[in-house]
């Protein structure tokens, strides 16, 4: 890996100096902005918009970041040709930033299950039918992550969708696979655009919240714990110098 810049070396130590950063994790392709698939990277840009945070570029990691010192808040949108390869850019910040954890993360991604414009914030659930969230999920080892969903159809119930020479139907022998990566039609993308993607905004600025309670919550309890307490020990070899 090439030596990082400065800004992007600021943002790594200042995640790595916090504990429970909370982590905005935008699935897709920012360079194809307009497939299905990457609707999670267009909600993430329009929160990151309202903060007011500027991306910086991060080549080695195929992705692209911007943070939020005052919230602790760390917001990641992937470029890995596939949405299914969007694991790897995790597996890579985990490592430079190791102190990301499953509690404080959120994954903003398409639902092919859902209808066009169904929004929420879930947390857990079943993400084996997804092909980004299964590697997601492969690299924690657990399904129990923040997600915020945001449906896109499915090509059954898409009556917009046919197949053509472009939809690479003869790569892949199934539906599902060339609808997410195709784009909107434009019908569709004027909706996306003016109300699917800002209610997926408030959604996750409502998931920011909950994960905030939770951590407060956490630490709340741990600062009760008892269960690490450690009473003086007593040398009971000097007990009688002790008594005397």
């Amino acid at each position: 890996m090439s030596r990082l810049s400065k800004s992007l070396a600021t943002i790594i130590n200042s995640v790595r100096s916090k504990s429970d950063p909370i982590v905005l994790f935008g699935v897709g392709n920012f360079e194809s902005i307009t497939s299905r698939n990457s609707i999670g990277i267009k909600a993430i840009n329009q929160f990151a918009g309202q903060l007011g945070l500027k991306w910086i570029d991060f080549p080695d990691n195929c992705s692209k970041v911007s943070y939020s010192p005052e919230n602790n808040l760390l917001l990641v949108k992937c470029d890995t040709y596939l949405a299914k390869d969007n694991f790897e850019v995790l597996k890579r910040l985990l490592i430079l930033m190791p102190n990301i954890k499953t509690d404080s993360f959120c994954a903003i991604h398409y639902e092919h299950l859902y209808k066009l414009g169904i929004v929420e914030g879930v947390f857990g659930g079943r993400t084996r039918h997804n092909e980004a969230l299964l590697g997601i999920s492969s690299v924690f080892q657990t399904e129990n992550y923040h997600r915020v969903p945001i449906g896109i159809a499915h090509p059954v119930d898409d009556i917009s969708f046919t197949s053509n020479p472009y939809s690479i139907h003869t790569v892949y022998q199934d539906t599902v696979r060339p609808f997410v990566v195709n784009r909107f039609p434009d019908i569709q993308m004027e909706m996306v655009d003016k109300v699917v993607v800002p209610h997926a905004a408030k959604e996750i600025m409502k998931t920011i919240s909950n994960i905030k309670k939770h951590i407060a919550k956490k630490n709340e309890n741990a600062e009760f714990d008892l269960s690490t307490f450690r009473t003086p020990r007593i040398n009971y070899d000097n007990i009688d110098t002790i008594l005397n």
